[in-house]
């Protein structure tokens, strides 16, 4: 039994041109698929280096300080709505930018939440009241809509991870261990910074 019928088929000379633009489809074909291929693996790189320039920043000492500025105001009954000016901005500025990224489709949501993305949400909580306030200020309530809206995403996939909802009450219980975490990230930055054979004196915390 035949299942395909080749009688009469040419693959070279007259007649052969099925044959010929049959071959050129499938080299078409296995080009567009390794172009995307390469695309992607492009596209997933340039992800990854644009997450890792976010982290070294989120983790720099200049906004471990502002951080820090937040939080320890935070502990000594500050109200949240008037937290240091300069160092709630910085932070703010940072996830606004963020979200930038992510909602013009430069950054997987779901691989920012992988790296750090999951501070968003530590922050937001953080600063809403004091975005609420700059806005109210401002008159303009679309001020670091970007910041909430990532929040809310970021907010979304720690839910489904199992971590549940980051509340001001997490927030006011975690306050002293944030806090001993950045002075101490702190520390390392400045005995990184000592000469040589010059060992840094440890705070207590």
């Amino acid at each position: 039994m035949k299942f395909i019928n080749t009688d009469g088929m040419a693959f070279i000379g007259p007649g052969s041109e099925w044959f010929w633009t049959a071959l050129s489809g499938i080299v078409l074909a296995v080009t567009f698929v390794a172009i995307y291929r390469q695309l992607s693996l492009q596209r997933s790189a340039n992800a990854r280096e644009q997450l890792d320039s976010m982290d070294r920043e989120f983790r720099s000492e200049r906004l471990v300080r502002c951080k820090l500025d937040v939080l320890i105001a935070l502990r000594d009954g500050t109200d949240p709505a008037e937290v240091p000016l300069a160092p709630a901005h910085a932070i703010a500025l940072f996830w606004e930018r963020i979200a930038a990224l992510a909602q013009g489709g430069h950054l997987d949501p779901t691989l920012l939440h992988q790296y750090n993305g999951g501070a968003c949400p530590v922050w937001w909580v953080a600063l809403a009241p004091f975005v609420g306030k700059y806005r109210v200020i401002n008159e303009n309530p679309t001020e670091y809509r970007g910041f909430q809206r990532l929040a809310d995403e970021m907010g979304k996939l720690d839910v489904r991870a199992g971590a549940g909802v980051f509340d001001a009450t997490l927030l006011a219980t975690t306050l002293n261990e944030r806090i001993a975490t950045y002075q101490d990230t702190l520390r390392l930055e400045q005995a990184l910074r000592q000469p040589a054979g010059i060992s840094a004196g440890r705070s207590p915390r």
